[in-house]
């Protein structure tokens, strides 16, 4: 009698969610489509799981800082909801009552954000980049001067292009969100509280905090998007990179992706597809959150 099957739900969404259709379905497909095709059949299984292995912490912390990001954006767009309408304030004569605050759960889940990104960033994605995709990026996260030392060298092994990506990530926003954790753990940094100001007899406005010069809602969508695209980017890159065979990676134009799956990538054979195979360049994009 074979034994009973068991399913186990994972998550809410499906692959119309280019979360899951691109960062997670999406790359392990490349896994198998690209990166475990150069390596011996009595090997494949090995190195299937060694990537998964080093695959499932940063997906794991990834996840984190992206349910972070939609968390503070509920909560914003809740609190926000909650003080127009009147539901989480209460007006007497000289006085405002406001019955409904955000302040502790809204750090908290900046901490989060902050903290699984740079997880997800600096030791899960280098990880998975150095062992087993033979990319090494440490010097993105060191001073300038190896910072420097590392391009030159991506310049001399003729991958300027990704030579000029990684100085667009880290002087756009990895370095200053490095920093905010730095600051968070060791100089006491913590987000500033919602500021409310009576407008007329019967209305209050709200200002949210800000962070690195943007409100708070907004930082966290564009840095957890920022986080997932630079996955995304440099995974496919590395596999791209050290595939042996004829073949090459295309970006579906997004007009031309199917809404219920949503992939981003495609594999086309070289000298039979005329497509323009996919160089890595820096944009920011609002897919992911």
């Amino acid at each position: 009698m074979s034994p009973p099957f068991r399913v186990t739900k994972v998550s809410d969404e499906g692959s119309s969610s280019p979360f899951i259709a691109r960062v997670f379905f999406g790359l392990l497909k490349f896994r198998d489509d690209l990166y475990l095709l150069a390596i011996n059949d009595s090997e494949r299984p090995r190195a299937r799981d060694h990537f998964d292995q080093q695959f499932k912490p940063m997906l794991e912390a990834a996840q984190a800082a992206r349910d972070a990001a939609l968390e503070i954006r509920r909560l914003v767009s809740a609190h926000i909801d909650a003080i127009r309408t009147g539901q989480a304030v209460r007006y007497r004569p000289n006085q405002y009552d406001i019955l409904q605050t955000i302040d502790i759960p809204l750090s908290q889940a900046v901490d989060k954000l902050v903290d699984q990104g740079v997880v997800a960033v600096k030791t899960g994605l280098q990880n998975i980049l150095r062992d087993p995709l033979g990319l090494e990026i440490g010097f993105l996260f060191q001073k300038d001067s190896e910072f420097e030392v590392g391009i030159a060298d991506l310049q001399a092994t003729g991958q300027p292009e990704l030579a000029s990506y990684l100085r667009r990530v880290r002087g756009s926003w990895l370095s200053a969100f490095l920093q905010l954790r730095v600051c968070h753990e060791h100089h006491g940094w913590s987000l500033g509280g919602v500021h409310y100001s009576l407008t007329s007899p019967s209305s209050v406005a709200i200002a949210m905090p800000q962070v690195l010069g943007l409100r708070v809602d907004e930082f966290a969508q564009m840095s957890a998007n920022r986080i997932l695209l630079l996955i995304e980017n440099l995974v496919v890159y590395a596999m791209d990179k050290r595939c042996p065979f004829p073949i090459f990676v295309v970006e579906i134009p997004r007009e031309s992706r199917n809404p219920m799956d949503p992939q981003r990538f495609r594999l086309a054979p070289r000298g039979l597809d005329p497509s323009v195979p996919w160089v890595i360049s820096y944009a920011d994009e609002s897919d992911f959150v």
